[in-house]
């Protein structure tokens, strides 16, 4: 038990100096993620999914991409204030401060803020056109989604060098999380009205058979970007940042193991019309979804708190 503990140490510390401005930082951040990648994953889903006009009105990309996009944009903007108060001590008043203000939005935060704001603003405006898998509205989106991931290489840990092979690889890592995170809710949504278990289950088959290469380069980027940022594996156990980061990717191995399940038991029963495969199905997706937060809040505690050592 001593010994376990004395291994945490480095956590444990980490978690007594976060303050209350800090944990708010952290959960602004996730929720960020979260809603922002939901958008973004969104429109990849309705480009690859999209068409049958049932399902589209089941899944309610629609509404989704646009509601997602409009929440993030609004969580954005909450970040540059609570950004200017961290700087100023944690405090209400700093984080109005128009001096504070104006040196956050002066440096890579108002880099990121004015990219993922604009991409936001296009998939906020050209939601409505999901579905019809042509025109302005398509594209629009497209640029957007491309906007909102490339935002996030201009601050965290993916700024060292090599600059570019870092971003790529977390660009590559994003796109993959987002396409997953974004297809949780339309495939939960569409795998619940009876009337369409047969279109809902080729969704499903075929989300199976796209989500593996999916999957390969969503591990594989996080599993380089881990060992280029640590400079090896030792520091995982011997630094808060690499136990932070060792919980974070336990948890994608357990959404991993559902993905899995999901796969090779869950969907070929629902598509065989299996007793209470259904709601088993919808179990396990809204179980997906759980984990997704969580490693969220994770990535949103790392970036926020802590630094790679070295």
């Amino acid at each position: 038990m001593s010994t376990a503990l004395s291994l945490l140490q480095p956590l444990l510390d980490l978690l007594a100096q976060t303050d209350g401005w800090t944990w708010l930082r952290v959960l602004v951040a996730a929720a960020f993620y979260a809603s922002a990648l939901v958008a973004v994953g969104g429109v990849c889903f309705g480009l690859v999914f999209g068409g049958n006009p049932a399902l589209d009105q089941a899944a309610g990309l629609r509404t989704l991409v646009p509601a997602a996009a409009g929440v993030a944009l609004a969580l954005l903007l909450l970040q540059w204030p609570l950004q200017a108060g961290f700087l100023g001590g944690g405090t209400w008043a700093a984080a109005f401060d128009p001096g504070l203000l104006a040196l956050v939005f002066d440096g890579a935060a108002g880099q990121r803020m004015l990219l993922a704001g604009s991409g936001l603003l296009l998939l906020f405006g050209a939601g409505i056109a999901l579905g019809r898998g042509r025109g302005l509205g398509t594209a629009a989106s497209l640029l957007g989604a491309a906007l909102v991931l490339l935002s996030f290489t201009l601050v965290g840990h993916s700024t060292g060098a090599p600059r570019l092979l870092l971003a790529s690889l977390l660009l590559l890592h994003l796109g993959a999380l987002a396409f997953w995170v974004g297809a949780l809710l339309p495939l939960y949504r569409i795998s619940g009205p009876p009337g369409l278990s047969q279109p809902a289950a080729r969704v499903l088959l075929r989300f199976g058979q796209v989500a593996g290469p999916v999957v390969a380069a969503l591990i594989a980027a996080a599993l380089w970007l881990a060992w280029r940022l640590l400079e090896g594996w030792e520091p995982l156990l011997h630094s808060a940042y690499g136990q932070v980061l060792l919980l974070k990717l336990a948890v994608l191995l357990l959404l991993l193991g559902l993905a899995a399940l999901n796969r090779w038991i869950l969907v070929p029963a629902f598509a065989a019309q299996a007793q209470r495969a259904r709601q088993r199905l919808r179990t396990s997706i809204a179980c997906e979804g759980f984990l997704v937060a969580l490693i969220l809040l994770l990535t949103a505690f790392l970036t926020t708190t802590t630094s790679p050592p070295g």
